[in-house]
């Protein structure tokens, strides 16, 4: 499998990316270069090629060949952006999209260092002529079919399960760094049950689940959390 650079370059970090779109200007070529090209040109046997390109091109070629490669192409992340203004939840949208929830995160969040590009899309296009372009017909089925399919099945959140409410400070599976952590019963979510908030992540004013199962008791939410919360990415702001 070969990408282009322009489809892998929003998941590498800040500085990675700016090195990368260096290289790629300095060879005077564009975001439909694609990875084995950008390898080429770029030669780690080459003495003109500088100790940050080689370490840039690491990352690169990891996520375009092992299994962090980039799963969705820009016109499915303009969908999943419209499908998301429409109200269709990050957890639907994982499924319906078989990725990370995550990765929707970053795709409808400002101040994400992510996808910033269908971000600009929706700006440049209006959000009405945006959702025309991105939600085809078949887009809409599948999310309707989706909806369709949860308005079966009755939520069994209990509220009164609150061992695990209130602020902790955890360490989770993928971090590096202790987080403050609210567990939190959210009325005003959809659907209501238990949320948690990320004090120290990259988004710490929005409430998360990640899932049915995480909804449904405090302790069911901060297991889940902490599976789910990752450090800051670099260059983000708190």
């Amino acid at each position: 499998m070969n990408q282009k650079v322009s489809d892998i370059i929003d998941t590498l970090e800040l500085s990675v990316k700016m090195t990368i779109r260096n290289m790629v200007a300095k060879a005077g070529a564009n975001g439909e270069i694609t990875v084995d090209q950008l390898l080429a040109l770029y030669p780690h046997t080459d003495p003109n090629v500088t100790r940050d390109e080689r370490l840039a091109l690491v990352p690169l070629r990891y996520r375009e060949s092992g299994k962090f490669a980039a799963k969705l192409d820009f016109q499915k992340r303009c969908e999943i952006l419209a499908l998301y203004r429409k109200g269709i939840t990050r957890e639907a949208l994982a499924i319906m999209y078989g990725v990370d929830r995550r990765t929707i995160t970053h795709i409808y969040t400002q101040q994400s260092p992510h996808y910033k590009n269908v971000r600009q899309e929706e700006v440049s296009l209006g959000p009405a002529r945006f959702a025309d372009m991105y939600i085809n017909d078949d887009i809409l089925n599948r999310a309707l079919t989706y909806k369709q399919e949860k308005d079966g099945e009755k939520p069994n959140n209990n509220k009164f399960a609150r061992g695990k409410a209130g602020i902790h400070n955890v360490r989770g599976k993928m971090c590096e760094y202790q987080h403050r952590v609210i567990i939190e019963w959210r009325e005003d979510q959809e659907p209501p049950g238990w949320y948690y908030l990320d004090l120290d992540g990259d988004n710490p004013l929005m409430w998360f689940s990640t899932g049915e199962d995480s909804l449904r008791t405090s302790q069911s939410c901060y297991s889940g959390m902490l599976m789910d919360i990752t450090d800051r990415i670099l260059g983000s702001t708190p």
